[in-house]
């Protein structure tokens, strides 16, 4: 159970491809092509394990999958694939624009240090101090990605191995 969360930026043609799988063959697509051509570039955001914590604090401390800007910004969104173990959601053209105007009126960081001690799921396992840190270091990148996923036109999916 890694529970490791990407997002990345994909241009029409990446889409269409991801969209002309069947679901079962989406997330080896996932890891295979797009992870490999994009991880670690500015098209794509590594998450690690904060994404479930950003997720409940756009949420104000309850979890939200609901594709309205904030709870789309991470995990909701158009489900492109929904099983027990693998996730991917998509966020739009039009998503991305209003998720960059939110994040640009309202510091991701203050609203996780608002509602993450909010959390009000007994399973979430970082609920400390060292919790915290560690979301807010990883959600440091979100922002200045959606930026140039809006830049350079791209719609955005989330994908997470359950």
């Amino acid at each position: 159970m890694s529970r490791l969360g990407v997002l990345y930026a994909l241009d029409d043609n990446e889409l269409e491809k991801l969209r002309s799988l069947p679901s079962d063959e989406r997330y080896d697509y996932v890891l295979e092509v797009i992870e490999e051509d994009l991880f670690g570039t500015p098209r794509g955001c590594e998450l690690e394990k904060s994404w479930e914590g950003i997720q409940y604090c756009l949420g104000h401390g309850e979890w939200n999958e609901d594709n309205d800007v904030p709870t789309n910004i991470i995990f909701g969104g158009e489900f492109l694939l929904d099983t027990e173990d693998n996730v991917i959601t998509l966020k739009n053209n039009d998503d991305v624009k209003k998720i960059v105007s939110y994040l640009q009126e309202n510091n991701l960081r203050e609203i996780i240090k608002k509602y993450f001690w909010k959390i009000d799921d007994p399973e979430f396992p970082y609920k400390d101090e060292n919790g915290l840190n560690h979301i807010l270091g990883w959600s440091k990148d979100i922002l200045p990605f959606y930026e140039n996923a809006l830049k350079e036109n791209r719609q955005v999916i989330f994908t997470v191995d359950l």
